[in-house]
């Protein structure tokens, strides 16, 4: 879910600085790394359940590992802005957000590389806390980013940069307001998926808070909502090039024509529309003298040889197709959780009884003796059983209502 992200700031952050992005390679590099090093990361999730010293011990590495290629991409994107002549649009504006708040979140997922102190953070709101630095700070607020960079190259016209500075401050505002009081309720011991509490717990305060940036947070997008309608139905035109970007696309009209371009151009640098405009410099030039210089310099855009595009007409059947997928995918999905949980043994565990209740949509009644209560559910005698659960029938009851 980052990587998008990642692609969307390495687009967002040369075209506001107006400069080449620091480091490409390594910041090429670093993805690849990424990629690979994400293999091994999911499972610092699972610290808890016993994997054993040699699991926690390659998973634990991993998670500290893949810091370093990460790290890469934040230095690589603050390099690129510093010393910029920047441009503090709306798009800017996330993209600078993003890299605070993923830091944030990023700092606090090396604390759960440690196995010790990940013992002591799962299943409370410090995991919340650091979830939501990460992908909401990160991936959202990137995505937020792209919508405001690359929304008049789509429509061709802005969103109002007023409306859109005002969602920025209030995101900011309220996200923080929301998640940031969680890694201290997580600290002081509460556990997450629960909305009710006991009084008297010393986490009052902090829910308060998060509860208010939640309201802030929703009327921020709600004004983002706002200005996309604004836009659509009274926007101001951007022309081709509204942002005096870097790369290709904003070399065509604004929305772009249906076959993007006549002729397929021919790429051969890293920025080719830039190169375009100023030639080989690195940044736009000032005086007339250089101007003038950098028109003789500039190059001609290059085409591939014309060649026969097939233009394919309007039809509904590609989106039928992907919905007929999407259906059968789901069915071979439950067939065979179907399958696989009819082969399981029908009293070993209570987890194992419950997912086979859910699945064969057995009978399920409270069975009370001698002050036992149970679920017994019927079917086959092979699937057949009687699972106590302790004296407690409201908790049965409470488990039966949860299955539906």
């Amino acid at each position: 879910m980052i990587l998008p992200a990642f692609g969307i700031m390495s687009e967002v952050m040369p075209a506001f600085s107006r400069k080449p992005l620091f480091g490409y390679p390594m910041v090429a590099y670093s993805t690849v790394l990424i990629m690979f090093l994400s293999y091994g990361v999911r499972a610092h999730h699972m610290f808890a359940v016993g994997q054993g010293p040699a699991a926690d011990s390659a998973f634990a590495l991993t998670s500290m590992l893949i810091a370093v290629p990460t790290g890469v991409k934040i230095f690589s994107w603050i390099a690129t802005a510093w010393g910029g002549s920047l441009n503090m649009t709306t798009a800017f504006l996330f993209a600078l957000g993003f890299i605070v708040e993923f830091t944030i979140g990023g700092l606090s997922g090396i604390m759960h590389a440690a196995p010790p102190v990940d013992l002591q953070q799962t299943d409370s709101y410090f995991i919340v806390a650091h979830i939501h630095y990460v992908l909401f700070g990160g991936s959202i607020f990137a995505l937020f980013s792209g919508l405001y960079y690359w929304w008049p190259k789509v429509t061709g016209r802005f969103l109002d940069e007023r409306l859109g500075k005002a969602h920025f401050w209030l995101n900011i505002i309220g996200f923080n307001l929301t998640f940031f009081p969680m890694h201290f309720l997580g600290a002081e011991g509460m556990p997450r998926r629960i909305y009710r509490y006991l009084p008297g717990m010393g986490w009052e305060f902090d829910n308060l808070l998060a509860t208010i940036g939640a309201f802030i947070l929703a009327f921020s997008v709600l004004l983002l909502l706002i200005n996309i309608v604004r836009s659509l139905r009274t926007g101001l035109p951007a022309g081709a090039d509204p942002w005096d970007s870097r790369t290709l696309e904003w070399a065509i009209p604004s929305p772009p024509p249906v076959f993007n371009f006549e002729r397929l151009p021919i790429v051969r640098s890293r920025d080719p529309f830039w190169g375009l405009k100023y030639g080989r410099q690195t940044r736009p030039l000032q005086s007339d003298e250089s101007a003038v210089r950098a028109e003789k310099a500039r190059p001609a855009m290059e085409w591939a040889p014309p060649d026969e595009i097939h233009m394919p007409p309007k039809s509904i059947f590609p989106l039928l197709t992907a919905f007929g997928i999407l259906v059968a995918g789901v069915g071979m999905m439950d067939w065979y959780r179907v399958r696989d949980t009819a082969n399981l043994p029908a009293t070993k565990c209570l987890a194992c009884n419950t997912r086979l209740v859910t699945e064969k949509r057995q009978f399920v009644e409270i069975v009370e003796d001698n002050n036992v209560a149970g679920i017994e559910f019927g079917g086959s005698p092979k699937h057949r059983g009687v699972v106590s659960i302790g004296n407690d029938v409201a908790l049965v009851r409470a488990a039966i209502h949860a299955l539906g």
